[in-house]
């Protein structure tokens, strides 16, 4: 969606029930994601949940995945390392739509294309210009059914159901 040619009078501000619930799946599956890989953390660094979560848990999911890469590549499993850096990249990749809900104002929907919500993050986009952010609800459906994936995966490697 072409951004630079933006119309506020191009927003509905109502933002229809179906969007609410595409984005609460969203940020319920990437909570969960968050716990999961803080567990999975846990299982690779052989750490009691509770030492691992006051040592990382404040950490970027992104960042907890580059940590358990280094640690397996270091002790010398280079596939498992390799597989959860390609896991990282897939992260930041679907934590866009994830971010934008959770840290910007949501504005609306798109009058033009109703598939679209308007985020309005307090961040610069050029000299006297803010960032606006359109984002397919398909984009956020995907960011769900990943992050979901992602964690039973982490789970998995925890242990746990």
């Amino acid at each position: 969606m072409d951004l630079h040619s933006f119309d506020p009078a191009d927003v509905d501000v109502e933002i229809p029930a179906k969007h609410r619930e595409i984005m609460l799946d969203l940020i319920l599956a990437w909570g969960t994601l968050d716990g999961a890989l803080g567990m999975m953390m846990a299982t690779i660094l052989q750490l009691p949940y509770d030492e691992c979560a006051a040592r990382f848990g404040d950490m970027p999911g992104s960042a907890k995945l580059r940590e358990m890469e280094k640690l397996l590549r270091a002790h010398g499993n280079a596939e498992a390392a390799a597989i959860l850096k390609k896991h990282k990249k897939s992260y930041e990749r679907h934590s866009v739509p994830r971010n934008s809900i959770a840290h910007s104002h949501c504005g609306g929907v798109m009058r033009t294309n109703r598939e679209y919500l308007v985020f309005a993050p307090f961040r610069r986009e050029s000299a006297h210009n803010m960032l606006v952010e359109a984002i397919p609800l398909e984009q956020m459906q995907r960011a769900t059914r990943w992050g979901m994936a992602m964690a039973n995966l982490a789970k998995r490697v925890a242990g746990l159901p």
